[in-house]
């Protein structure tokens, strides 16, 4: 659930400042443009040098905006102040002026420069160039006085870079985590019941992590829906509300994380009767080794929240969102492959229609998702934390624009499907306890998953544009996990689920155990021994033998 993209960078380009002799005078400014409606030279060589005319006193909004202000050569720029126009508008009015280029100067206290928006008609009104520039840059190009000469250039993007490699390689390991943190679980939980059955003490079978019907699939995907949807007409309101509770969500999940380390760490005993906290009634008691761990995790999605917007917060964010995905991974729990086959297929046509379709709906030609992942053009300029940042690497000239410049993913992205991956690898620890595989529906899914996300990133390239990643990640891990199911002829096993599964383990146990009992009183019959009281008392000794065996497979089964 999200898109796979480059942030930010798609809209990147140069603003050099050049002599009057045309050398360049390696003051170099980031700018933002439209690159889906306009072109600009690839390389300074072939870009034309242009005089900056400072207009920052006024927005541009009008051609009265210009008297006084009269623009004497046509190879001008005029460079204005954001303000109560569109960009566009800016860009026509700028035009009328007679100048060469608009150059809209961004608010001072702005966040982040914004790309130009518009769509394919409002771009087709005007036939000049028109950028973005950061305040704080356009005025140290300003600041030193005398006649300024800029050229406009967007030297091409690197097409392959470091990053993806990280996110292909980064959330297949976060899958594997929460699929072997769920096959630990599961052993785990089998083993403490047959532990209990062993004491004769009676046991029901729990389900370590939350269970889900089609029921809670439907009702899931219908409030999913409304989320996005909220968000994208309420962006402003709704991603404080966002923010408030992946700051509570990653630090719970960071605590989840690490607890199993912690206590093995410190295996603190002492345990505090809450109702010596303050304001708090319960009988209940928390453990002090808990308390330890939960303070600094509870500490650092706050920090988070507060310095969210500081140029390292990325590490943070992926931190606590590496966390948050692993430990969904590992509680949620679909019980059958039914269940998740039909939440894969609501989710990729969820991703789809969200990406591809909505933007034949909207008034700007962006898709609801995109709007919604990068925050467009919002006055909050917030936003939703609810994605992967990976800085840009590389040794393009467009580096000195990327200090917040990432490729995104959503953690939908990845725990959607790791939801089968964990499903598989449980699956996988039930058939195992039968003597026969080794966790091969977990491996063909987990490597279903890696190619999937090298095929999305693939299309990524060949189509420079963001992908929905669940459209490949979805076919990649449940055909070949039904189609090895089908091989196996355990496909109604896991069409069932996990309780079906350890059913028929036992009637095949049982069953098994009920051959070896005939094949033991056939062996006895067939032999030719004359003392009666022997063959009997051997053949009892085989029968109750295969019996025990059979009773201890079943044991471990369950």
């Amino acid at each position: 659930m999200g898109r796979l993209q480059q942030s930010n960078a798609a809209g990147n380009a140069i603003l050099e400042v050049v002599s009057n002799s045309g050398l360049p005078a390696h003051d170099k400014y980031c700018i933002q443009y439209n690159p889906d409606y306009q072109k600009l030279p690839k390389s300074l060589e072939d870009a034309t040098p242009v005089n900056l005319k400072d207009f920052s006193s006024i927005e541009g909004c009008d051609i009265n905006d210009y008297a006084g202000h009269h623009i004497s050569s046509h190879h001008t720029v005029a460079a204005v102040m954001r303000g109560s126009c569109t960009f566009v508008e800016k860009a026509q009015i700028a035009e009328t002026a007679n100048a060469t280029a608009a150059l809209v100067i961004d608010y001072k206290n702005s966040s982040y420069t914004p790309v130009p928006a518009g769509n394919k008609t409002d771009f087709g009104s005007f036939n000049i160039s028109l950028a973005v520039i950061a305040w704080n840059d356009y005025h140290k190009i300003i600041q030193s006085g005398g006649l300024k000469r800029v050229s406009f250039y967007a030297p091409p993007r690197e097409r392959w870079n470091a990053n993806m490699m990280f996110i292909i390689f980064g959330s297949t390991l976060l899958v594997l985590f929460g699929g072997a943190w769920a096959a630990y679980s599961e052993e785990h939980g089998m083993r403490q019941q047959n532990k209990a059955k062993q004491n004769g003490e009676n046991t029901e079978e729990d389900e370590d992590g939350v269970p889900i019907t089609i029921c809670g699939v439907l009702i899931w995907f219908t409030c999913i829906c409304g989320v996005i949807l909220l968000l994208y007409f309420f962006y402003d309101y709704m991603v404080y509300v966002f923010i408030a509770l992946f700051c509570i969500a990653g630090a719970h999940s960071l605590y989840r994380c690490l607890l199993p380390l912690w206590t093995r760490i410190m295996p603190i005993r002492y345990d505090i009767p809450l109702n010596r906290l303050p304001c708090v009634k319960s009988t209940s008691k928390a453990n002090l080794g808990s308390l330890i761990l939960l303070m600094p995790c509870l500490t650092l999605g706050i920090f988070w929240a507060v310095e969210r917007h500081a140029s390292y917060a990325w590490v943070l964010q992926d931190i606590l969102g590496a966390c948050f995905c692993v430990y969904l991974i590992k509680d949620l729990r679909l019980p059958s492959l039914k269940i998740i086959g039909i939440l894969l297929v609501m989710l990729l046509v969820y991703d789809v229609f969200f990406v591809f379709i909505t933007p034949l709906m909207t008034s700007d030609g962006e898709s609801v998702m995109v709007s919604v992942a990068t925050g467009g053009n919002r006055k909050s300029k917030e936003s939703l934390p609810m994605v992967f940042l990976i800085p840009l690497f590389g040794d393009s000239p467009l580096n000195m624009c990327r200090e917040r410049s990432y490729s995104l993913l959503g953690f939908g992205d990845v725990i959607v499907p790791g939801l089968l991956v964990a499903f598989n690898a449980v699956c996988d620890v039930r058939l195992r306890k039968g003597g026969r595989y080794r966790m091969l529906y977990f491996i063909i899914a987990l490597i279903g998953y890696l190619f999937g996300m090298v095929v999305c990133m693939v299309s990524l390239i060949l189509m420079e544009s963001g992908q929905p990643a669940l459209l490949y990640l979805v076919p990649c891990t449940l055909v070949p996990t039904v189609v090895m199911a089908m091989c196996r002829k355990e496909l109604g096993l896991l069409w069932r689920g996990h309780a079906s599964i350890t059913i028929d383990m036992l009637d095949r146990m049982e069953t098994q155990a009920g051959r070896a009992n005939v094949q033991a009183n056939n062996c006895a019959a067939d032999d030719d021994i004359d003392d009666d009281d022997d063959v009997n008392e051997t053949v009892s000794l085989r029968a109750n033998d295969r019996r025990e065996e059979q009773r201890n497979l079943i044991a471990n089964i369950m």
